[in-house]
């Protein structure tokens, strides 16, 4: 009888994260077939309640912050890519020190929100962020040296930049490569982050 209790209570305790993964599950598959800025509202939506419902799931801030990236990036008004960057830029916050967050991902998404920043301003923000974003790519590469959405991120940036002075970013074509080698070994079937591949062939048509 005491096992079954102890057993009873494992269990228990163990549920909401079942529950959170198979959540988790079928969200980010939508996140990752998100298109237009219906599925993106529609997914960003779900994963709110999941962020209120399990807050100790550091995925569900992380996919709000990406969800609202995406969104600036195909919303015309200034004033809305600004609403929700500034909500990125909240759940980023929020994930600095979150137990169990993958910070070389969480870098990866604070530079690239700052991609979406020098975007919607190249004139005035690019000088602005440039250290930062710079800096959080480099923080990303240095967590994890085999993350390859901060691989690419950053030898856009840095091969972007380059040009812009007419200048030649001599490790561009390399770290493309290994990249592309990193984004063929992703499984897809998980929750994990897993974005970017789209990212290579910007890439590949810049050489």
């Amino acid at each position: 009888m005491k096992t079954m209790k102890v057993s009873l209570c494992v269990m228990l305790f163990l549920l909401p994260l079942f529950v959170s993964a198979q959540e988790l599950d079928s969200v980010v598959a939508m996140v990752n077939n998100a298109k237009s800025v219906l599925e993106f509202i529609q997914v960003r939506n779900q994963l709110e309640r999941v962020s209120i419902n399990h807050p100790q799931e550091w995925l569900a801030d992380y996919y709000l912050a990406y969800t609202d990236v995406q969104l600036s990036f195909r919303l015309p008004l200034k004033e809305e890519k600004m609403r929700y960057l500034n909500d990125a830029q909240n759940y980023l916050k929020k994930l600095s020190d979150r137990a169990g967050a993958d910070l070389s991902e969480v870098y990866t998404l604070k530079g690239y929100r700052l991609y979406a920043l020098i975007a919607s301003d190249p004139q005035t923000n690019g000088p602005r962020y440039y250290g930062e974003i710079t800096a959080d790519y480099a923080k990303a590469i240095e967590l994890n040296p085999n993350n390859p959405r901060a691989i690419i991120l950053s030898a856009l940036f840095k091969n972007d930049m380059a040009k812009f002075m007419n200048q030649h970013y001599e490790n561009f074509h390399k770290e493309v490569e290994k990249a592309t080698t990193l984004f063929a070994g992703e499984s897809t079937a998980t929750i994990i982050p897993t974005w970017g591949k789209e990212w290579i062939d910007w890439a590949l048509s810049k050489r």
